[in-house]
């Protein structure tokens, strides 16, 4: 499915990955593993286009994502959720799902029901507001959007 090849990042001057190689298979997990400051979130980044790779090629079942922005690797399937949540705190659940709307078509605009299937709790706090959310179930919202 995600296959990334001798990608090259920089920071400025510095090199902080070096000819990474990554493939993600269609219904395996694949965990990226390291201690601090060895460019595990960095490399996550450079997936999820944001932050830009100096070297390499990324590939989303077998087309080349050339350089992606956080729009087209949104559009093309790829999530990035932080450690930090960053939901919406005064929005309501449902508000923070629709947030993640932003780089499909309006024809695509619901919520679909196997979010709920995997998380039946932001079903039944929908209304609530994120902020309000324990600090697990707001890495749901976070994953779900």
């Amino acid at each position: 499915m995600l296959h990334v090849e001798n990608l090259t990042l920089k920071y400025g001057q510095s090199q902080i990955l070096h000819s990474v190689n990554l493939n993600a298979a269609v219904g395996e997990v694949t965990t990226i593993m390291g201690t601090n400051g060895v460019g595990k979130t960095s490399l996550l980044k450079a997936i999820g286009g944001r932050h830009p790779y100096a070297g390499g090629t990324m590939t989303l079942d077998g087309a080349d994502l050339m350089h992606p922005t956080p729009f087209a690797a949104a559009r093309a399937g790829i999530a990035y959720v932080p450690q930090g949540r960053e939901i919406f705190p005064m929005m309501s659940v449902r508000e923070n799902l629709q947030t993640g709307f932003a780089c499909l078509p309006k024809s695509d605009h619901t919520i679909p029901d196997h979010i709920f299937d995997l998380f039946p709790v932001l079903n039944d706090m929908i209304e609530r507001r994120g902020g309000d959310l324990s600090g697990g179930q707001q890495q749901q919202l976070a994953i779900a959007r």
